[in-house]
């Protein structure tokens, strides 16, 4: 029960409190280093219960505590570092970053799935994968606070606050773009309800359909170390997808929702052949993984990109952990409800919910409009409604 409520509970507070507290009254770059600090204080309690405290309770409650103080730094972390991204980032490489910067976790979670793979061959030890694991966050932390140092306060949090002084001071730090760009000016046809709405259908079929080949499927075929192996070919395709940063500002980005969605959910087509067949092929598992992430990615970027350009500067963070809130918590509710599903059901709810996406983006291609090289407050804008004409007085 209490490994339930840190695996499902601390991410959720996590994700919800300290995007509010960036919005409200910390800013993005404090917040920024706050949720770094966490996940690696956690990190470190973590490697020092498992050398120094005997296995038992204690180190188990120890264990937890410090897992859970990750999970709410990592989960808060999140919102926030796309707000800062959005408000930071030059509009003619904005959509790039997006992608780009959120990627590292791809390619941070492939690098730690080979090495826990390597220390598990060599050793065959748990404990032994969770102390490299642990360590290599440690050292990835130490380079990611210096960076994080060095960033500049979002100009646009603090003229959004009133201080103003500040904000300038900021902008003469950050500098002007050396190339001069037009910037579009958008008039939002959706409300803020209709794209909360499309936004959490999208991340509903990112949050429920990621993790299905790695982390549901390969438990049905891969036993111990080669769960690792199926891991890494996963997120070495989650990490590849970094590829649409190639030609992202090149397609109306609806067009590229729609495309996105498509992909993933004939990705899944594949995978249901090979349940059904019933083959039992390790390296078409591994290929089959590497390809359904590859594509399911893209629907991810699509939602990192929308997100922090689709909400308002004063609650930005907030309400994309409030997206990200309400998809974590129907994947938590969903583990118990398919926990009875045999493969292919799997398989079948990862391209209903894929459809559930696409839906979404057909919708935005009929009602919501291209993101590119468009000014962040007017993309962010609430719809103007038109006041009717008042009769002057003769």
């Amino acid at each position: 029960m209490a490994y339930i409520v840190v695996v499902a509970a601390t991410p959720l507070i996590g994700d919800l409190l300290l995007s509010w507290l960036s919005d409200r009254i910390l800013g993005r770059k404090r917040t920024y280093l706050i949720t770094m600090s966490l996940y690696g204080v956690g990190s470190l309690i973590i490697v020092l219960d498992l050398l120094l405290v005997p296995k038992g309770l204690a180190q188990m409650v120890t264990f937890l505590f410090a897992y859970g103080l990750s999970l709410f730094g990592v989960e808060g972390e999140v919102p926030i570092g796309l707000a800062l991204l959005a408000e930071l980032s030059p509009v003619k490489h904005r959509e790039k970053t997006l992608i780009l910067s959120p990627n590292f976790e791809n390619i941070g979670a492939a690098a730690a799935a080979a090495l826990a793979y390597a220390v598990y061959s060599y050793r065959n030890s748990y404990v032994l994968d969770a102390l490299a694991v642990a360590a290599m966050a440690i050292v990835g932390l130490a380079a990611a606070i210096v960076l994080r140092l060095l960033m500049p306060e979002s100009v646009r949090w603090l003229m959004a606050h009133g201080r103003t002084r500040e904000a300038e001071g900021e902008a003469e730090r950050v500098g002007r773009e050396l190339e001069q760009v037009q910037v579009v000016s958008e008039s939002p046809r959706v409300g803020l309800g209709g794209r909360f709405t499309v936004l959490t259908l999208w991340s509903l079929a990112n949050y429920l359909t990621w993790g299905l080949m790695a982390f549901v499927l390969a438990d049905y075929y891969f036993t111990g170390g080669a769960l690792y192996l199926v891991m890494f070919f996963a997120n070495l395709g989650a990490s590849a997808a970094a590829a649409a940063a190639l030609f992202v500002d090149r397609l109306d980005l609806r067009d590229f929702t729609i495309l996105s969605f498509s992909l993933a959910l004939l990705s899944f087509a594949p995978v249901l052949a090979y349940v059904l067949l019933g083959l039992r092929s390790a390296p078409l598992f591994y290929g089959l993984t590497f390809a359904n992430l590859f594509f399911v990615t893209f629907t991810w970027w699509v939602r990192t990109i929308h997100e922090p350009l689709l909400f308002p500067t004063q609650r930005r963070a907030f309400l994309i952990g409030s997206v990200r809130a309400i998809a974590m918590s129907a994947y938590t509710a969903s583990t118990y409800l398919t926990a009875s599903f045999p493969e292919w059901a799997f398989v079948v709810y990862g391209m209903a919910f894929q459809g559930l996406g696409l839906a979404g983006a057909v919708w935005w291609r009929l009602r919501g409009y291209d993101v590119r090289m468009r000014g962040l407050e007017s993309l962010s804008a609430s719809v103007r409604v038109p006041r009717p004409a008042t009769a002057r007085a003769p």
